[in-house]
């Protein structure tokens, strides 16, 4: 697959869960970060957030309307999970079983990037985002936001994360760029004698200079 539809889950107005960390706040992050990698691995990315809808219903029906508008290979909702502060960990929802196996390797990708538990993937046939998209689509549930464990490898490890997420979907893996290594700039200095006479060391330098050369007497 290579086009896809990313929203973050909920909007302004409408919010999610709330805990050590923001499920609509850090959706928003998490987002843009995948789909610049996605662009990395020549991949086209359309991106919504929704920052209009005032309830729970216009929010679904909003964020279904725009990735029914596009044109792509699978649709993509980016949550955060609440409820289970002891153990939380990472879980992927899908909706028609040709999308489980998916929904598992993006779930156990994120795991594996922040270090925490695999819940796996679920089916859910009750959600508007899964049954109101015409192409295949997954809700991904990135980690519990009142658990903080959760949250702390969440935030140690965003950017792993992301690209974790970027490489599954993409079944592609993003080039590791060598950092280039300045190079300081060296002066390299030749002496071409000594002397204890100073009418000779002058004679030579004045022999140099009609040379062309840069030349100084320094006593020493």
């Amino acid at each position: 697959m290579d086009k896809f539809v990313i929203s973050s889950g909920h909007a302004k107005a409408v919010r999610g869960a709330c805990g050590y960390i923001d499920e609509v706040n850090e959706a928003r992050k998490v987002v843009p970060k995948v789909a610049e990698y996605l662009k990395e691995l020549d991949c086209k990315v359309h991106t919504f957030n929704d920052n209009t809808s005032k309830t729970q219903r216009d929010n679904i029906n909003t964020i279904v309307k725009y990735h029914n508008s596009k044109s792509r290979d699978l649709d993509v909702s980016v949550h955060f999970n609440a409820g289970t502060k002891e153990v939380g960990g990472t879980e992927v929802l899908y909706y028609g079983d040709g999308n489980k196996a998916l929904a598992a390797k993006v779930s156990n990708a994120i795991a594996n990037a922040l270090g925490i538990k695999d819940r796996g993937a679920k089916k859910r046939t009750d959600l508007g985002f899964l049954k109101g998209t015409a192409k295949p689509a997954i809700l991904i549930e990135v980690c519990f936001v009142d658990t903080k464990t959760n949250a702390d490898a969440y935030k140690k490890s965003f950017d792993d994360c992301c690209k974790a997420i970027a490489e599954t979907l993409s079944g592609k893996k993003v080039k590791e760029v060598a950092k280039s290594v300045e190079k300081k700039s060296v002066i390299h200095r030749v002496q071409v004698g000594a002397f204890s006479d100073e009418k000779n060391a002058e004679k030579l330098a004045f022999e140099l200079k009609k040379k062309g050369y840069s030349v100084n007497v320094v006593e020493g």
